[in-house]
């Protein structure tokens, strides 16, 4: 429950930090949505992004991210219960600005903690993961304040563990796909 309340926390955080620097000029653009992204399996997440600099060419991006997992096994005195957080910061580049589109790249950094109870035993886990991605984000000319991205990148987790914990071994290293929507105010 605390840690809900600490993203809801962190979150309004984010806005209000890129809410203050989005009246700064007239070229500057904040949205906040939603982001996802895909491990095989998808997990969602509260996002604000903010367009600035000329022609908003240079873009920053945050992202929370939760997903829970519960498993009763039949005959089994006891479950699965799995909880995976995670925040993420982006800096992007748009190579290409245009009316209703921009095609950009970037870095970005995350921080994730995996906590699970499996049969009674605590698992806790800390993933830091660096990337990089290219993407693209569209408007409609009719709904200009509408904006939808879909992104393309490699990830690198490095796991670390609190406790010895034998035989668990996660890796989410690899190709993954996020797509999004963002309202622009």
């Amino acid at each position: 429950m605390k840690r809900r309340i600490l993203g809801y926390v962190v979150a309004v955080a984010l806005v209000v930090l890129f809410a203050g620097t989005s009246f700064a000029a007239d070229n500057y653009k904040i949205g906040v949505g939603y982001q996802g992204l895909f491990f095989g399996n998808m997990i969602n997440g509260l996002s604000v992004r903010s367009w600035l600099g000329p022609n908003t060419a240079i873009g920053l991006e945050g992202n929370i991210f939760y997903g829970n997992a519960e498993l009763d096994i039949d005959g089994v005195s006891g479950n699965l219960d799995a909880d995976l957080y995670m925040l993420e910061l982006k800096a992007m580049y748009a190579f290409i600005v245009r009316t209703n589109s921009r095609f950009y790249a970037g870095g970005k950094f995350g921080y994730g903690q995996f906590d699970a109870d499996v049969l009674g035993d605590d698992a806790k886990i800390n993933a830091y993961v660096p990337a990089v991605f290219i993407g693209a984000e569209w408007n409609f000319p009719q709904l200009p304040e509408l904006g939808f991205n879909f992104e393309v990148g490699y990830s690198y987790a490095i796991m670390e563990t609190k406790d010895d914990i034998d035989g668990i071994d996660v890796n989410l290293s690899g190709i993954n796909v996020g797509v999004g929507i963002k309202y622009y105010f």
